[in-house]
């Protein structure tokens, strides 16, 4: 009870004092037409990916998201939520939309966060990319079993240990390079919100993070 006492007045402090207007809107990116969530005007743009299960661009500003782009924005992050297929292998077009949009909005520095199957993307998006592209790599509650070799960019990982969703995060964690931390927390919840029932200062953590 107190645990679930804490997440709802930390949800209850991030919203309140006026909230970061969030904007919906459509990014063209060649043909294609990619939707997205924004929120914040920092020249720190944080991609958020959401996870599969119908998930979309709206997760990290609801309730299963904790509301993360609310405080991300107010932390002073540009906040850039895409919806995509969920789907393994997918997702590279709509995360070039948001790093072309950030870049077009002044951004210096970008940063990648995914839960889920979008920790996977954003995983994998990295590996792709040379080394120093972006500043850190949040995944929370990933299903990513490969670790991130890249020792210019940051990474945290973030997910409870009995998540069966998210079990293979101890051994990406080993599998990665410095500069790295994990936060591996004692519950079962997949969500977001699940991981803030456990550690309701993880909001607070990401941005340390972000801001090391």
């Amino acid at each position: 009870m107190k645990k679930h006492w804490i997440a709802s007045a930390i949800a209850a402090l991030l919203i309140s004092g006026g909230a970061v207007a969030q904007v919906e809107m459509d990014i063209k990116a060649g043909d294609n037409i990619v939707s997205a969530m924004t929120m914040g005007e920092g020249e720190h743009a944080v991609i958020a990916l959401h996870g599969a299960g119908g998930n979309t661009r709206k997760f990290f500003f609801e309730e299963k998201g904790a509301q993360f782009a609310q405080g991300l924005a107010k932390a002073g992050f540009r906040v850039i939520a895409v919806t995509w297929s969920g789907e393994t292998g997918g997702g590279f077009g709509e995360v070039n939309a948001a790093i072309e949009h950030a870049k077009a909005k002044g951004a210096k520095k970008i940063s990648l966060m995914g839960h889920s199957r979008g920790g996977e993307l954003a995983a994998n998006y990295a590996r792709k990319q040379p080394d120093g592209s972006f500043d850190t790599v949040v995944q929370f509650s990933s299903v990513d079993d490969q670790g991130l070799s890249l020792t210019k960019t940051k990474k945290l990982f973030a997910f409870n240990k009995y998540d069966r969703w998210a079990n293979w995060q101890p051994s990406a964690f080993e599998k990665s390079a410095e500069p790295k931390q994990m936060i591996a927390l004692g519950g079962s919840g997949h969500p977001v919100s699940a991981l803030v029932e456990e550690q309701a200062t993880l909001l607070n953590d990401v941005v340390a993070a972000l801001k090391k």
